[in-house]
C-alpha cells in the first residue's frame, strides 16, 4: 500500500504519462484482486476458511482435547469456553466419548473440564479457571449455576459471522478507496493533458506578440515611465513682417519686411 501511494506521488510529479499510466495499471488490478477475494469470500466462505462445520468441530474436540501435542487446541477450546460461556461442541455430553474422557488425562472423577464450569471472575482465567464451586459442577445432572449448559458451536458460529462481517466491510472500504484512487488518477491526467495544452497556447500567443512588437516603443517605454509629450519651442524669426532692430542689422535698418 505505501509503495503503490508513493509511486502514485512520483507519477503525479513526473510530465509524462509513463509512469502515470504503470500506477493506474497497478492500482486496477489491486483492485481487481480485492475485488475478487471479496466475490470468493461471499459465494464460498468454505473456502477461506470461513464456515465452521458441526462434525469437523465435535470430532476435533473428542480427538485432541488435551492430547499433550495439542496445547494450542486445548487452550483455544478453553478459551471459547470460558469467555463464551459454553460447554462442549453441541453440549457436555462430547466429553463422554472424548480420548481426555477414555484416556483419563484429566483428573480422576470429573465429567467436563474445570472450563466448562462458572468461573469466579475476580481470580479466573482461561488457563487456570477457577470454578465457584468445582463440586456442583461435576454433577451428573448439569446445574446452571454452577456450569454452562449450552453448546459452544452456536457462539461460535455468532464470532465467525462478525468477523466475517467485518472482514467483508474492510474489503468494500479499501475497494472503494482503491476506485477514488483511480479516478483522481484519470483526472490527474486530464488535468495534466488540459495544462499543457493551455501552456502551448499561451506561448504561441506569446511569441506572436513579440514578433509584431515595436522594439523602440517597448526600449522608450522601459526607461520612461511617464508618457513621452513632443514640445515644440518656436525660434525668434528676424524675417517676420516687423522693423529689423537696428542694433543688430547696422546695414539695413528701419527695413520693413
Amino acid at each position: 500500500m505505501c509503495a503503490t501511494a508513493a509511486l502514485g506521488c512520483w507519477a503525479t510529479c513526473m510530465p509524462g504519462y509513463a509512469v502515470l499510466s504503470i500506477y493506474f495499471m497497478v492500482v486496477l488490478a489491486l483492485l481487481l484482486c480485492e475485488s475478487a477475494g471479496g466475490v470468493i469470500a461471499a459465494i464460498w466462505p468454505r473456502c477461506l476458511g470461513l464456515q465452521s462445520s458441526r462434525g469437523g468441530a465435535v470430532g476435533a474436540l473428542q480427538t485432541y482435547y488435551a492430547l499433550p501435542d495439542f496445547e494450542h487446541f486445548t487452550a483455544a477450546v478453553d478459551l471459547a469456553q470460558t469467555e463464551l460461556e459454553c460447554c462442549g461442541m453441541t453440549d457436555a455430553r462430547n466429553y463422554d466419548m472424548s480420548a481426555w474422557q477414555l484416556r483419563r488425562l484429566g483428573p480422576r472423577g470429573m465429567s467436563v473440564p474445570l472450563s466448562c464450569c462458572v468461573q469466579d471472575r475476580e481470580r479466573a482465567s482461561y488457563l487456570n479457571p477457577a470454578p465457584v464451586n468445582a463440586s456442583r459442577c461435576q454433577e451428573v445432572q448439569p446445574n446452571p449455576t454452577f456450569r454452562y449448559v449450552p453448546g459452544c458451536l452456536g457462539p461460535l458460529e455468532d464470532w465467525y459471522q462478525q468477523q466475517y462481517l467485518i472482514l467483508m466491510l474492510g474489503l468494500f472500504i479499501v475497494a472503494l478507496f482503491k476506485l477514488g484512487v483511480l479516478l483522481s488518477t484519470i483526472f490527474s491526467c486530464i488535468r495534466l493533458r488540459r495544462r499543457k495544452q493551455i501552456l502551448q497556447t499561451f506561448s504561441m500567443k506569446s511569441l506572436d506578440n513579440n514578433t509584431n512588437e515595436n522594439i523602440y516603443e517597448s526600449k522608450l517605454s522601459a526607461v520612461h515611465d511617464e508618457p513621452i509629450t513632443a514640445k515644440y519651442t518656436q525660434p525668434n524669426n528676424f524675417y517676420s513682417p516687423r522693423i529689423r532692430n537696428p542694433r543688430i542689422f547696422h546695414n539695413r535698418p528701419n527695413e520693413v519686411v
